[in-house]
């Protein structure tokens, strides 16, 4: 991939450094500008050793020395200039950075954003810490860390919901079309326009720095939607890239290598079966072209019994493609009470997954699977016979694309609330 770069260094020793350092790596440094009045950003990190906990360097404190301005007038001619000829050439996405150091003023960020606007081009930001977000307005996608997104929303990211409703809030705000929470040790959740909101988990790593994981997270959204990568297989990539550059002490870079190895290990980790209703779509698409059916049920088969594995049978028996819509944990508190789920939805969606009826595994977070099933559009709609009475979420979308809803009769005195009474009986 070529990387065009444009920045403001001063005229100094440390610039002269920089530049030098780049030409290693980028073919074009023209859009690397010098200011003759101004002075190059540096900074020091000063680490100690640590013997326990399994770490071995700990930051103690950072030294800055920079000079925080805007661009002089010369100075903002000659960026306005090289931008748009950046931005005319067509490029598949344009990555902002924003370390509040003066270069991107409200001006320049807007003549990036609507200029990519017009001509299609994907513009990605990372925002910062301390400004008017509304500087990021119309921008494809923003990437703030929980304690940009907590300020910049003025709300709290302790639980998923705060964080859905946190980047819900951003999104609508500033009218972008993607804000990507990056979590720490939570992941990554994904609140969109118009895709239902979306959560990463993070593998378990033992943390060495987290430096640099930020702009791991932007460099690697950039190059994969660049590539034309959909905005989930994108977020996947850079969870992973971020994963690794944590295991780095200082701001390393993440190698190829490193990342294949990664998104193996990620998908191992993973329920084979379990994946995202976009990858469903295409699996139905598939079935269907070879003259199958798509067979669909949706529960929260928290503690998975008999009752459970009787249903799901005679389901995939209906059909060539059996595909479960899981509810997520937040899903089944609302529905079943602050109790439950008694297992995670990644354990729920691992047993699943690990049954030889089940095909596909795609947990939701609506209270119902409707949406979903207007997705998939399955050919034929499982519930349990104690339905009968009860109206079926979805019956009007599968039969009025020619499908049908069976009812398959329930084994008696299976259910999980049963099970966990009878667990309750047995231990007084």
């Amino acid at each position: 991939v070529e990387v065009q770069l444009c920045s403001l260094v001063g005229k100094d020793e440390a610039g002269e450094i920089l530049i030098e350092m780049l030409s290693g790596h980028l073919h074009d440094l023209s859009g690397v500008l010098t200011g003759a009045t101004r002075a190059t950003v540096r900074k020091m990190r000063v680490l100690a050793g640590v013997q326990h906990a399994g770490r071995g360097q700990q930051h103690i404190l950072r030294l800055d020395w920079e000079q925080v301005r805007a661009p002089d007038e010369l100075e903002s001619r000659l960026l306005e200039k090289t931008i748009r000829g950046y931005l005319a050439v067509g490029p598949k996405a344009v990555l902002i950075s924003d370390y509040e150091k003066g270069l991107l003023t409200p001006q320049l960020l807007r003549l990036v954003i609507d200029e990519g606007r017009r001509a299609g081009i994907p513009v990605l930001v990372d925002p910062g810490r301390r400004v008017d977000y509304d500087r990021y307005r119309g921008a494809t996608l923003i990437c703030p860390n929980r304690f940009e997104a907590q300020r910049a929303s003025g709300l709290p990211l302790d639980t998923p919901e705060e964080q859905i409703e946190a980047g819900r809030k951003l999104q609508e705000r500033l009218s972008v079309d993607h804000v990507v929470l990056t979590l720490d040790r939570e992941g990554i959740t994904r609140v969109s326009r118009d895709l239902p909101h979306r959560r990463f988990p993070t593998r378990v790593r033992a943390v060495a720095d987290v430096a640099g994981a930020g702009d791991m997270v932007l460099a690697l959204l950039g190059l994969a939607i660049a590539s034309d990568w959909d905005i989930d297989d994108a977020i996947g990539l850079a969870n992973i890239g971020a994963g690794i550059e944590v295991t780095k002490v200082g701001v390393s870079p993440v190698e190829s290598w490193e990342l294949r190895q990664g998104a193996v290990a990620s998908a191992l980790e993973a329920s084979s079966a379990e994946c995202s209703p976009k990858d469903a779509v295409k699996a139905c698409a598939r079935v269907r072209a070879g003259g199958g059916s798509v067979v669909f049920t949706n529960g929260c088969f928290d503690l998975l019994h008999s009752g459970h594995l009787r249903l799901l049978e005679s389901a995939r028996a209906l059909g060539d493609l059996l595909v479960i819509g899981l509810n997520s944990d937040d899903s089944v508190r609302r529905i079943k009470g602050s109790g439950r789920p008694i297992l995670p939805v990644s354990e729920r969606a691992r047993l699943l997954g690990a049954l030889a009826c089940v095909d596909h595994v795609i947990v939701f977070e609506e209270d119902t699977p409707l949406e979903l099933i207007k997705a998939i559009e399955p050919d034929v709609l499982v519930k349990g016979a104690d339905y009968n009475d009860r109206k079926v979420v979805g019956r009007e979308v599968v039969e009025g694309g020619g499908g049908r809803v069976e009812l398959i009769d329930l084994r008696p005195g299976s259910s999980t609330t049963g099970l966990i009474e009878r667990i309750r009986e047995s231990g007084r």
